[in-house]
């Protein structure tokens, strides 16, 4: 298959990126064959011949975009300075490592895709996987915090991160709030009761 062939591999990745920058960008509306392969700089026939369907296409640039916000995450945490933080520091952290320059566009397509989940189960694994990774960055953040990281908490703080996102990009365009500022205000209400800080002794420890 040509599509096995490493110029047909470079070609398949080129239109996976160019479809997980309009999903970015403009939302899974803009993933159609015509507007990928304008922005891959690709014959409009590449498309469908890397791809079986639009469906495909969607899936592809869906996990791009997973991929994407998972190393910038990732980076953004290996950034971060390990030292004892109290509450309102520990949720700023997150909120920087959580949120970074994302644009406005780039928090709504988070957002979206577990719409897109739903609607088309096949993305279900895909979405799953990020929610995993997100949690692994979160505990690595409180972990750099001296702070306790057990699942429970971490999925819970998830939580709160994105109802706090998903009200901040939802609101009318006076009452929004920065997203950093918002996530942070909601999280250092309730950090010290999911992530406690670690007793000195073992906070010791956990730095070796």
């Amino acid at each position: 298959m040509a599509a096995a062939t490493p110029k047909g591999l470079a070609r398949r990745q080129l239109l996976a990126e160019a479809a997980g920058a309009l999903l970015m960008q403009h939302g899974h509306e803009a993933v159609r064959h015509r507007a990928v392969a304008q922005r891959a700089g690709l014959p409009l026939a590449s498309t469908t011949y890397y791809f079986d369907s639009l469906d495909e296409l969607l899936r592809a640039a869906v996990e791009y975009t997973c991929e994407v916000d998972a190393r910038e995450m990732t980076a953004r945490c290996d950034a971060l300075p390990a030292q004892s933080r109290g509450a309102r520091d520990t949720a700023a952290a997150l909120a920087e490592v959580f949120v970074g320059d994302d644009s406005a566009s780039r928090l709504t397509t988070r957002y979206e895709l577990f719409v897109l989940a739903a609607r088309h189960p096949e993305l279900a694994a895909l979405i799953a996987a990020r929610r995993d990774r997100m949690a692994e960055v979160a505990a690595r953040v409180l972990a750099k915090s001296q702070r306790r990281s057990a699942p429970a908490g971490v999925q819970s703080l998830i939580a709160f991160e994105n109802g706090a996102l998903l009200e901040s990009i939802a609101a009318a365009a006076e009452d929004r709030k920065d997203p950093i500022g918002a996530l942070t205000e909601v999280i250092t209400g309730v950090v010290d009761v999911l992530a406690p800080a670690l007793p000195a002794a073992a906070a010791v420890a956990a730095g070796d």
